[in-house]
């Protein structure tokens, strides 16, 4: 079983359901989707972070440089599951990729993976905070890990460094927080389009990762599909099939890196 485990990834641990309590669960469509008797919480944690090479002329944030992981995620969750069913025909295993009923990140820190940070992300002791989360939750009982001792130690570099004022006591303000305007559909505010211009980034947003101490020294992906065919500096006439901006449509990403070029334009300009 455990074999299976580590096909998926090479970061997993376990929680028992009843860590995370019926009362946390997110309201959503994929919540109807859950065993009806659950016991664990098989959590996986996906790590994307590439060679440093590999970032030259990086506009995106370094997740949306990668093949996009719900894809990626899905396949091989989708394998394992397979997996367990036939070793364990009585039980039922079903996986999440993102569209989750749980919180995500509370469930990976009962199953030891690693500490929430004060930016609300998973920070895993290998690979930082550049990790994506996935799970399969069943009704077989299995050995769960401890929850990690450690904590984020608070050091309010993230909080400082965010341009938005995003986060405030460990708590992320989703409308002020860059990636979120990065992926707001229609046309952005005057101020919205500065702060992508400021940044330069046409998608998402590392800042708060980038400054974590957590995050030194954070090892790259041995995902094969991650390390294929990366895409860190995206231009307009990029296809956009099977990144993690296509779910919105070429329209913003475009829109984004049209700001993006008339940064570059006026820098031309003020430059003659």
């Amino acid at each position: 079983m455990y074999d299976i485990f580590s096909s998926v990834s090479p970061l997993w641990g376990i929680c028992p359901f009843d860590f995370i309590g019926p009362e946390k669960l997110i309201e959503c469509a994929a919540k109807r989707r859950l065993p009806e008797n659950p016991r664990s919480i098989i959590m996986f944690a996906f790590p994307y972070l590439l060679p440093e090479e590999d970032y030259e002329g990086l506009n995106v944030s370094k997740y949306a440089a990668v093949r996009d992981y719900h894809g990626v995620a899905a396949e091989r969750l989708s394998a394992a599951c397979e997996k367990l069913r036939a070793e364990y025909p009585d039980e039922e295993f079903v996986f999440f990729a993102d569209n989750s009923p749980l919180p995500e990140v509370m469930a990976a820190v009962g199953a030891g993976i690693g500490v929430r940070g004060a930016n609300a992300l998973l920070i895993t002791e290998k690979y930082g905070s550049y990790v994506f989360l996935g799970e399969i939750v069943t009704t077989l009982e299995i050995a769960a890990n401890s929850p990690s001792p450690s904590k984020c130690t608070g050091c309010g570099l993230c909080e400082k460094a965010c341009p938005v004022g995003a986060i405030k006591g460990g708590v992320i303000t989703r409308e002020k927080c860059l990636s979120h305007i990065t992926q707001k559909k229609g046309e952005l505010s005057p101020e919205e389009e500065e702060i992508i211009k400021k940044t330069g980034c046409a998608w998402g947003c590392d800042i708060c990762q980038n400054v974590c101490p957590l995050n030194k020294g954070a090892k790259p992906t041995e995902i094969g599909e991650f390390l294929a065919d990366p895409k860190a500096n995206v231009t307009p006439d990029d296809p956009i099939e099977g990144r993690a901006f296509a779910w919105r449509g070429e329209k913003v990403i475009k829109r984004n890196l049209g700001i993006l070029e008339k940064k570059a334009e006026d820098n031309e300009s003020e430059r003659i």
